[in-house]
């Protein structure tokens, strides 16, 4: 009985501090007191995409080799828009559909969405221009494009000069 005592008050005091101090330093990036991006969570798995629930994946850190030229800013939202366009094609056997993304992507990417059948993508067509929802700066970017039936997430990085799509994710509307 003095032991259960004695295992809470150790959790108490030294597991669940450490664990604290642990999570709070995974979430800040960026400048003290700058818009810190929010992960809710793992995405839902929807048939046709792939969830990517990490945040520096999902920002365009990834483990490429991204040493060389530097790609314009300006040049970070017509890559997703280009993906989305890419993406966004439901009537489209595979293969076809995935050689129209996997030229957008980097390759450990392009691997994954191998899988995607375009006939269950949860949208068939785009409906709007990218939106930056998280400042495209230190190489990488995260946009979201409107689609017919709900937000379609694409992350960017620069890697070598070019921007290359590194995961998506898709919200439903009303979600």
């Amino acid at each position: 009985m003095h032991y259960g005592l004695a295992v809470r008050v150790a959790v108490f005091t030294v597991a669940i501090p450490t664990l604290l101090v642990t999570l709070s330093g995974c979430f800040r990036s960026g400048p003290a007191g700058g818009e810190v991006p929010r992960n809710g969570g793992p995405a839902p798995a929807v048939a046709g995409t792939v969830a990517s629930a990490t945040p520096p994946e999902a920002l365009g850190r990834d483990d490429e080799d991204d040493e060389g030229p530097t790609a314009p800013v300006a040049k970070a939202a017509p890559a997703a828009a280009a993906f989305a366009a890419a993406w966004a094609r439901p009537g489209i056997d595979a293969a076809g559909w995935l050689e129209g993304v996997r030229q957008l992507c980097v390759p450990r990417f392009a691997e994954q969405l191998r899988t995607v059948d375009p006939a269950n993508l949860p949208a068939s067509r785009i409906t709007g221009p990218p939106r930056a929802t998280y400042p495209v700066r230190d190489g990488g970017g995260q946009f979201a494009i409107p689609t017919d039936r709900g937000t379609l997430l694409v992350s960017v990085a620069d890697i070598k000069g070019r921007w290359l799509v590194t995961g998506n994710d898709f919200k439903r509307a009303g979600q």
